[in-house]
């Protein structure tokens, strides 16, 4: 890398090289774009059922609004299934005391019963 530094105060002093590099630089990057630009006509369309066909769908903010919607709605539902989840955990666990109270109260009369044999 140093010795490329060294040759700056170099090629500084030399106008004509620094054009013709520069024109060299600029002629390769028009044909670059150039080059892009034909390659660009040249693909063939997507294959159906590809990223690019659900792409077609994504013009414009009203599709852009659209699938806020969607995806709010799907949030909502998310919601409403998580509470209706948690209201089945709670049953559940009151269920569970119920019967768990009830199998104790079987022990303490059994218990009881037993005391007095």
């Amino acid at each position: 890398m140093e010795h490329l530094i060294a040759l700056l105060p170099l090629l500084s002093s030399m106008p004509a090289l620094q054009v013709f590099v520069g024109g060299v630089v600029a002629v390769t990057c028009v044909g670059m774009v150039l080059r892009a630009n034909k390659d660009k006509h040249e693909v063939p369309p997507p294959a159906p059922g590809s990223v690019g066909d659900a792409m077609v769908h994504l013009q414009g903010p009203a599709e852009y609004l659209n699938i806020l919607r969607d995806l709010r709605e799907i949030g909502r539902q998310q919601v409403e299934r998580l509470d209706r989840i948690a209201e089945c955990g709670r049953v559940s666990r009151d269920q569970l005391t119920a019967q768990t109270e009830l199998l104790r109260s079987i022990d303490r009369e059994q218990v009881r019963h037993h005391g007095h044999d």
